[in-house]
């Protein structure tokens, strides 16, 4: 009896259908197209990095899956004490690192590609993931004119793939961590109290305020750390009630920071309504130290889409490689987790998947007998600009026909007898409303700009 193999896909590694691939393909290319628009270059880095280095730099020993072989010979250790990359962030470490002397600071990188994680996986959250990341690395210093730039490629990207009204939240890290340690909140507790208004809008005000004083912060503590982040109204307004708080050197220094971005932002012609100051973003990772943000789509309302969390995110840190350079190198990125939005906002119908292929235009023959005549219409198109698939089996035509509406390609140009006897005509059928006529050749492509163009 044949060994019966289990070909279903392991747990947390998703696999998508053409037509999702499709649009993925295509997010990446804007993406793309943008990063570079604005001056960032791309890098590859290993899937590969050594565990200590990974560990080092933030790496859960319990996220981080090993490299080796599935039989390994005693004594050989050439394959051990690699891991793969969770993120894109170390790597960026590590490429510094080993190429200090090569680049040129600021240094404007993009990275994309997957990351694997071993968490628990669940519907949203996966083990293998495509991230979509740039960073400005400087040395010694990076202007704060970058963290207004990262919010105007994040605007620039979302409304190219025009999936709806957004918002940009932003906020500066020592706003909130000077204002806990003026309020007198313990030194070692001023992580988790940022981890607890970063949980604001996932569990909502009662729990946070039983986690804040559960955590020993006072009722009179507890309720400034509140109200202070549902200080609303527009950036310059909200600006002005900052700078009416008295809360210590990090605290000013957080709001200069602020005021200095949005300036920026007004600069950028970024409008309060695509950015927003919104002070109870914190941003969980300890690596961040300044700016950090959120983006959202918004619902029907203009609400915060809650549903479907933040669809890009990031932030400024103080130093990038320095435990592994020694030198100082703050920075600023943001990061989109492209295989966990694009899973939501298909399962959501917010982007559709209705089209498998990129051809244009399919060339059918009706018959063995005319192939090459299709096989020279076919070229002729190609050289039109437009993606062109010759159907090479010999079918009925209503098979052929069947084929094109079921990857979703827009256009058929059939090639009969009839239309290989006059020399100068084919038949051209839309496939969106099913109407179909006779051109000519020589007015083929005009024909073609008009129904696809």
């Amino acid at each position: 009896m044949s060994h019966k193999y289990n070909v279903s896909c392991p747990s947390g590694f998703p696999e998508w259908t053409p037509a999702q691939e499709r649009v993925q393909q295509d997010w990446i290319r804007v993406i793309t197209e943008v990063f570079e628009a604005n001056g960032f270059m791309p890098i590859t880095t290993p899937m590969v990095e050594r565990e200590e280095n990974l560990v080092a730099k933030g790496g859960d020993p319990k996220e981080v899956y090993v490299l080796k072989r599935l039989l390994d010979e005693d004594g050989d250790t050439s394959h051990s004490g690699n891991a793969l990359r969770f993120d894109h962030t170390v790597p960026l470490a590590l490429y510094v690192a080993r190429h200090l002397n090569d680049i040129a600071f600021p240094f404007k990188r993009y990275s994309i590609g997957p990351v694997f994680r071993g968490e628990r996986a669940q519907k949203g959250r996966y083990r293998q993931f495509t991230q979509c990341d740039i960073d400005v690395i400087g040395s010694g210093e990076v202007s704060l004119l970058n963290d207004a730039q990262m919010v105007a490629i994040i605007v620039q990207i979302f409304e190219r793939l025009n999936i709806g009204k957004f918002k940009v939240r932003i906020n500066n890290r020592k706003i909130l961590t000077g204002l806990f340690r003026s309020l007198g909140v313990d030194a070692g507790k001023i992580k988790s109290t940022l981890d607890h208004i970063d949980d604001l809008e996932k569990i909502g005000l009662k729990k946070v305020t039983e986690a804040l004083t559960k955590d020993g912060l006072t009722n009179a503590q507890v309720k400034a750390i509140v109200d202070f982040t549902k200080i609303s109204g527009r950036n310059d307004d909200i600006l002005a009630q900052l700078e009416e708080h008295v809360s210590g050197e990090e605290y000013e220094e957080g709001v200069r920071s602020l005021k200095m971005v949005v300036d920026g932002l007004r600069s950028m012609d970024i409008s309060n309504e695509q950015c927003q100051v919104d002070l109870a973003i914190a941003r969980g990772l300890d690596y961040y130290t300044g700016t950090v943000y959120e983006t959202n789509l918004l619902n029907e309302k203009g609400d915060i889409n809650t549903s479907l969390g933040s669809i890009c995110s990031g932030g400024r840190y103080d130093d990038l490689a320095e435990i592994f350079t020694g030198k100082k190198l703050p920075g600023v990125g943001i990061s989109i987790g492209l295989t966990r939005l694009l899973a939501q906002l298909f399962d959501a119908g917010i982007v559709k998947t209705d089209r498998s292929s990129p051809t244009d235009v399919l060339v059918i023959a009706m018959s063995s007998d005319v192939l090459s005549q299709a096989l020279e219409i076919g070229t002729k198109i190609r050289g039109f600009g437009y993606k062109t698939e010759n159907y090479l089996e010999n079918k009925k035509v209503g098979k052929q026909f069947d084929y094109a509406n079921k990857l979703g390609i827009p256009v058929c140009v059939v090639i009969g007898e009839d239309e290989v006897k006059n020399g100068d005509e084919v038949q051209r059928k839309d496939m969106r409303d099913g109407q179909q006529r006779k051109v000519k050749i020589s007015d083929l492509q005009n024909d073609l700009d008009a129904l696809l163009c």
